[in-house]
C-alpha cells in the first residue's frame, strides 16, 4: 500500500488481505468528506494493479439522466471483453466476472457511491452476493451513511472501514511533510484541535496559512466544505449550535437551555440532529464537542458583535442559574464569558468572577490563563488597597509561571502603590512577596521593617528583616483572626525557614497551614500544606511521609488542576524511585510536562539516571541542561563524576566553589553536602573528610533532601559513615552503616538500605576480625543480588570491584624462609628452595610480561624499564635508572613526611631491586658487560632450570606441573601468560 498514507496502516492491511485471499468480498470506507477515502481507494489499486490483479476503478459521480446507470457503463469498459447490460441482466456480469477471476483476483473500485443510483447500488449488491467465493474484491467509498438510505442493505452486507481523523501524532507527521520541517508541539495540538485530524483540512489550513499568512482565517475550502454541511440544517439546530460555538469547542448541554430558552428534551433532539449530521460527537453525561475547530469558527463567523455578547451574557447567566456551576469547578470558563460580555455585565459582579477564576482554587487552571484572569480583573478595580493586592498576586502568578523578566516590574508597581497608600501591612506585605519573587529589595524591606518594628541599628541582613516581617504578619494574623493573612504568613515563614535540619519546625508551620486552609475551604492552601508536609516528614525519617503524600496526591487528583497534576506527577515518581520502584518512576517522569514541572523535571531525570548508574545517558542529559534553564548544572555534574570514579573532575569544580559555610541556597545545601561527603570519601583526604564531617554532623539523625523535596540524598548517618570508612575507623563505619540501613528500612527506601548494605559489608571486610568475612561476603552477595534486580547496576558494579579486591588467592607459590610452599587445584606441597622456583615465582608476579633470561639469571629482580642493546647497559639506560633513582629518592622522602609508611615501603623496594639490577648489568669489575655472551648463556641456564623445576613437579604436583607446562614460555625472553587469570599468593 503507498507508503505515503498516513495513518492508515491499519485500513490499508485489511484491504490487501482481502486482495490477496482467494474469496471474494465487499468493502465499504466511509468517512466525511477530505478524511481520506479516496486517497486509500487509489493506494489500494495501485498496489493490486502492481502485484498482479485486474483492476476497474470509476467515480460514481456523473451529472444529468445518465447518473444511475453511469458507475457500471465505465466498470464494463474497464474490463476486457464484450460490453454487458448490467442494469438489464446482472447476472451475466457475475459469470463474466467469476471468469475473469479464475486467471487473477479482480477488484472493483467505485468511489462517490453517495450518487450511484438505487438501480447502480442493486446491482453491487447483487454482485456482491454472487462473487462471494470468487476472488472478486468490491471496494467502494462513500460519507458516512444516514440510517434509513438506500446505501443502508450494502452497510448491512459490506465489511465497513470507517476513516476518522488522524491522531495528533499524525498530524505532526503531515504537518512535516507539508512543511519540511517538524512543527513545535503546540502547533501540532492546535492544527489538531482546529481540524479534528481531517487530512484534507490540515493540509488546506497550512497551505491558506502560508499564501496569506493568517493563522487564524479559515481557508476558503474548508469553509464552503463546513457552510455546505450547516444549509441543510433547520435553523433551531443552527441556533443551538450557534449558542455551542460560544460556550466552546468543548461544552456542556445542560448549559443551553438557559441561553437559548427550549426546553431540555427539545435541545436534547436538536443535538442529536446535529450528531446526526457529524458536526458534533459526544452525549454522555452531557459533554458534547465539536467534531472540528472550523465547524465552531465557522457559526461564530456568523453571528453579529452584539449576538456574540449577547449569548457570552447568556452563558454567565447560565452558570448562574445550574447549581455549583459558578463556583470554582467551572470558574475558567465563567471569567471568559464574564469578560466577553463586557459592559454588558455588572462591574463588581465580574470582577468576582475574575479573582474567583485567577486564584482558582483547585490550580485547574495553567498559569497564562490566571495571569490573563488578574490582568483584566485589574481593568476593573476601583479599590486601590484591593489593586495592591491584585497586582502582587499577578507578579507572583507570573514568576511561577518563569515570566522573571515580567514578574519584577509588575512587584514594583504594588510597592510602589502600597508606598503611596502609606499602608505599612500593604508594604510588609509587597516586601516579603517580593523578597519571595524574584529578589530582594533591601530598601523596601527595611522602609517595611521600620514601618512595623521601628528603625533597627546597624545594617541587618536581607533574610534576618524578611524573617521579622513574617512572624510579625503571622502574630498579628493569629490575634485578629485574619485567615488569608495568616496563611500567607505561614507559608512566608516556611519558606524563608527552608534548609537543612529545620523539618521539625517547618512540619508544625506546615500543620497550622493545613488547618488553617481548612477553616477557609481554600483547597490550593491544602494541597501546598500536605505537600509541603510529607517533604517535612521524609527529612525527619518519618513514615509518616507517605501518609501525606498519598493525601496530596488525592487533593491533586480532586482538583484537576494541570499543575496540582504534574507536581503530583512528579511526587509520586520521586516516592518511586524511593522505594526502588525505577520503572514506574521514570514512567510517572514522562508524564510531567515540563512546562509545569520547570527544572524540577530535568533534575528528577537526573536522580533517576544517577542511581541507577546509567552513565551514558547521564553524559547526555548534562549536555543538554547547559542549554536549558536549570539553576545547578556544575553541582550535579560533579555529583555524577564523583559517582563515575571521575574524581579529578569532581575536584576540579570543588576547587571553583566559593569558600564560606553555605556556598549555595540553602534549598541546594543538602545536595551539596552529600557531594562534599562523597568526593571526600573516595579520595580518603583527611582534611576533606574533616570539613564534610564538620558540614553534616549537625543533622545525624535526619535525611539530606534539597529542592524543596525535588532530590533525596539518603540518610545522613550513610555519608557520616563513608567518613569514618575513609579514615579507617572500621568500628565507628559499621555501626553507622547499620544505622543508615535501619533508617532506610524504616521508609522502606531499599536503595540507599542497599547503598548503606555495601557501605557495611566492605567495612566488614576491611575490618577482619574473627567472623568478618563471611559476613561481609554474604552481605555483599545480597546486595549484587537485589541491586541487579532493581536496576542498580552501578552499584552491583561496586560491589562486584568491592568482593574482587576482597577476594582470596587462588593458589599460592610462595617462600616461607626455609622452603617453597605451592598450593594449586586444593592441594599444597612443601619443596626446597632452588633458583627455578625462584625464577618461576618471578614470572608468576609479572603475568603476560615477556622478562629476560638476563634478569631472571641475575636473581630475577625486576628493573623499572626492560632494556635492548649490545651492551647490557648503554647511555641512556644508564641515564634512565639515575632518574628513575632520583624519582624514587622523593617519593620515599615525600611519603614519609606524610606518614605513608605502605608507599614509602614499596617505593624503597622499587628502588633496591634497581641497585641490584645495575651491580648485574656492570658485572664485579664496573665495567659493561656485553649482552650477545650473556644473553645465551641466559637463555640455556634458565630454560634447563625452569624445566628441571617442572620435571620434579610432576611426581609432587602433577597439576601445577601440567599448569605451568601450558602457561610458562622459555627462551631469551619468558612468559607466564594464564587464561584465565590466577591470583596468586607469593
Amino acid at each position: 500500500m503507498d507508503s505515503n498514507l498516513i495513518g492508515r496502516a491499519g485500513p490499508a492491511g485489511l484491504l490487501r488481505a482481502a486482495i490477496e485471499g482467494d474469496q471474494g468480498a465487499l468493502f465499504l470506507v466511509t468517512g466525511e468528506a477530505g478524511i481520506g477515502k479516496t486517497a486509500l481507494l487509489a493506494a489500494a489499486a495501485t498496489e493490486a494493479a502492481e502485484s498482479g490483479a485486474l483492476v476497474a476503478a470509476v467515480s460514481c459521480w456523473q451529472p444529468g439522466p445518465a447518473a444511475g446507470h453511469w458507475p457500471w457503463q465505465r466498470v464494463l469498459q474497464e474490463l476486457p471483453g464484450a460490453p454487458v447490460a448490467a442494469e438489464d441482466d446482472p447476472g451475466v456480469l457475475v459469470s463474466r466476472l467469476a471468469a475473469l477471476a479464475r486467471d487473477r483476483p479482480v477488484l472493483l473500485v467505485l468511489d462517490d457511491l453517495d450518487h450511484a443510483g438505487p438501480g447502480a447500488l442493486r446491482v453491487l449488491e447483487f454482485v456482491a452476493r454472487h462473487t462471494a467465493f470468487d476472488r472478486v474484491v468490491l471496494l467502494a467509498a462513500c460519507r458516512d451513511p444516514e440510517p434509513g438510505s438506500a446505501l443502508a442493505p450494502l452497510v448491512a452486507r459490506a465489511r465497513v472501514v470507517p476513516l476518522t481523523g488522524l491522531s495528533r501524532a499524525e498530524v505532526g507527521e503531515l504537518m512535516t511533510r507539508l512543511v519540511g520541517e517538524p512543527p513545535e508541539t503546540c502547533q501540532v495540538a492546535a492544527l489538531h484541535r482546529r481540524t479534528g485530524g481531517n487530512p484534507a483540512f490540515v493540509e488546506q489550513t497550512i497551505r491558506f496559512r502560508q499564501s496569506t499568512g493568517s493563522a487564524t482565517a479559515i481557508a476558503p475550502g474548508i469553509a464552503e466544505t463546513v457552510r455546505a454541511r450547516l444549509a441543510g440544517l433547520p435553523p433551531p439546530v443552527i441556533r443551538t449550535l450557534s449558542a455551542a460555538a460560544v460556550l466552546g469547542l468543548e461544552f456542556q448541554s445542560e448549559l443551553l437551555p438557559a441561553m437559548t430558552g427550549d426546553p431540555v428534551l427539545r435541545v436534547e433532539r436538536l443535538l442529536d440532529t446535529a450528531i446526526g449530521a457529524r458536526l458534533l460527537v459526544g452525549g454522555q453525561d452531557g459533554q458534547f464537542s465539536f467534531v472540528h475547530g472550523v465547524v465552531r469558527e465557522t457559526l461564530c463567523e456568523q453571528l453579529g458583535e452584539d449576538e456574540i455578547g449577547g449569548l457570552h451574557l447568556a452563558a454567565v447567566e447560565a452558570y448562574a442559574r445550574v447549581p455549583g456551576w459558578a463556583g470554582g469547578r467551572f470558574s475558567g470558563e465563567l471569567a471568559h464569558h464574564v469578560y466577553h460580555a463586557g459592559a454588558r455585565l455588572d462591574r463588581e459582579r465580574a470582577l468576582r468572577y475574575l479573582l474567583s477564576a485567577a486564584r482558582d482554587p483547585g490550580r485547574k487552571l495553567v498559569s497564562e490563563e490566571r495571569v490573563r484572569h488578574y490582568r483584566r480583573a485589574l481593568e476593573l478595580v476601583d479599590d486601590q488597597r484591593a489593586r495592591v493586592k491584585i497586582t502582587l498576586d499577578l507578579a507572583h502568578e507570573l514568576q511561577l509561571a518563569g515570566e522573571q523578566g515580567l514578574a519584577w516590574p509588575v512587584f514594583q508597581e504594588a510597592a510602589a502603590l502600597a508606598r503611596k497608600l502609606d499602608d505599612p501591612e500593604l508594604m510588609a506585605r509587597a516586601a516579603l512577596t517580593l523578597y519571595r519573587g524574584p529578589g530582594a529589595d533591601e530598601a523596601l524591606l527595611a522602609e517595611a521593617h521600620g514601618r512595623l518594628f521601628g528603625e533597627l541599628p546597624g545594617r541587618p541582613a536581607a533574610a534576618v528583616l524578611a524573617n521579622g516581617i513574617a512572624e510579625r504578619i503571622t502574630g498579628l494574623a493569629r490575634r485578629e483572626g485574619d485567615d488569608e493573612a495568616l496563611g500567607f504568613g505561614l507559608s512566608a515563614q516556611h519558606d524563608l525557614l527552608w534548609g537543612p535540619g529545620t523539618a521539625l519546625e517547618r512540619e508544625r508551620l506546615a500543620e497550622e497551614l493545613t488547618e488553617t486552609a481548612r477553616r477557609t475551604a481554600d483547597v490550593e492552601m491544602e494541597q501546598y500544606a500536605t505537600d509541603l508536609r510529607w517533604v517535612a516528614l521524609l527529612e525527619l525519617g518519618d513514615p509518616r511521609y507517605a501518609d501525606y503524600l498519598d493525601r496530596f496526591v488525592a487533593l491533586a487528583a480532586s482538583s484537576g488542576g494541570p499543575e496540582a497534576g504534574a507536581v503530583a506527577l512528579a511526587d509520586r515518581s520521586i516516592a518511586a524511585a524511593l522505594a526502588g520502584h525505577f520503572a514506574e518512576a521514570e514512567e510517572l517522569l514522562d508524564a510531567v510536562s515540563d512546562r509545569h514541572a520547570a527544572f524540577m523535571a530535568h533534575h528528577l531525570r537526573w536522580a533517576l539516571l544517577l542511581q541507577q548508574g546509567r552513565f551514558g545517558e547521564l553524559a547526555r542529559l548534562h549536555e543538554s541542561l547547559g542549554r536549558r534553564d536549570y539553576p545547578f548544572p556544575q553541582l550535579i555534574e560533579a555529583v555524577t563524576a564523583v559517582e563515575a570514579g571521575d574524581h579529578d573532575s569532581a575536584l576540579r569544580f570543588l576547587a571553583e566553589v566559593p569558600a564560606g559555610p553555605e556556598p549555595f541556597p540553602r534549598m541546594v545545601m543538602p545536595l551539596w553536602l552529600r557531594f562534599l561527603a562523597r568526593i571526600a570519601a573516595a579520595t580518603t583526604d583527611a582534611a576533606l573528610c574533616e570539613r564534610a564531617r564538620a558540614g553534616l554532623r549537625p543533622f545525624r539523625g535526619l535525611w539530606l533532601v534539597s529542592l524543596h523535596g525535588g532530590d533525596v540524598g539518603g540518610p545522613v548517618a550513610l555519608w557520616l559513615a563513608a567518613l569514618d570508612a575513609a579514615g579507617g575507623d572500621w568500628n565507628a563505619a559499621i555501626a553507622g552503616f547499620g544505622e543508615a540501613r535501619r533508617q532506610a528500612d524504616l521508609l522502606s527506601a531499599l536503595p540507599w538500605s542497599l547503598e548503606a548494605r555495601a557501605g557495611l559489608a566492605n567495612a566488614l571486610l576491611s575490618r577482619r576480625s574473627e567472623g568478618d568475612l563471611d559476613a561481609g561476603l554474604t552481605l555483599l552477595d545480597e546486595v549484587e543480588d537485589e541491586a541487579a534486580r532493581i536496576g542498580m547496576h552501578g552499584l552491583a558494579e561496586r560491589v562486584r570491584r568491592i568482593r574482587a579486591a576482597t577476594r582470596g588467592p587462588d593458589a599460592e607459590f610462595r617462600h616461607t624462609g626455609e622452603v617453597w610452599r605451592l598450593g594449586y587445584a586444593g592441594r599444597t606441597i612443601h619443596m626446597p628452595a632452588t633458583k627455578g622456583l625462584r625464577d618461576l615465582h618471578t614470572l608468576l608476579g609479572a603475568p603476560g610480561t615477556a622478562v629476560p633470561a638476563t634478569v631472571l639469571l641475575s636473581g630475577g629482580a625486576m628493573p623499572g624499564q626492560l632494556l635492548g642493546a649490545d651492551e647490557i647497559l648503554d647511555e641512556t639506560a644508564k641515564s634512565r635508572y639515575k632518574v628513575r633513582l632520583a624519582e624514587l629518592d622523593a617519593l620515599i622522602n615525600q611519603a614519609t613526611e606524610v606518614g605513608d609508611l605502605h608507599r614509602a615501603a614499596e617505593a624503597d623496594k622499587e628502588r633496591d631491586a634497581l641497585l641490584d639490577q645495575l651491580r648485574a648489568a656492570a658485572g664485579l669489575t664496573g665495567r659493561p658487560r656485553r649482552l650477545g655472551d650473556e644473553a645465551e648463556r641466559a637463555r640455556k641456564t634458565v630454560t634447563a632450570r625452569i624445566r628441571d623445576t617442572l620435571r620434579k613437579l610432576d611426581d609432587r604436583h602433577p597439576a601445577l606441573a601440567s599448569h605451568l607446562r601450558e602457561t610458562v614460555t622459555t627462551g631469551s625472553t619468558c612468559t607466564y601468560q594464564p587464561d584465565p587469570p590466577v591470583r596468586w599468593l607469593r
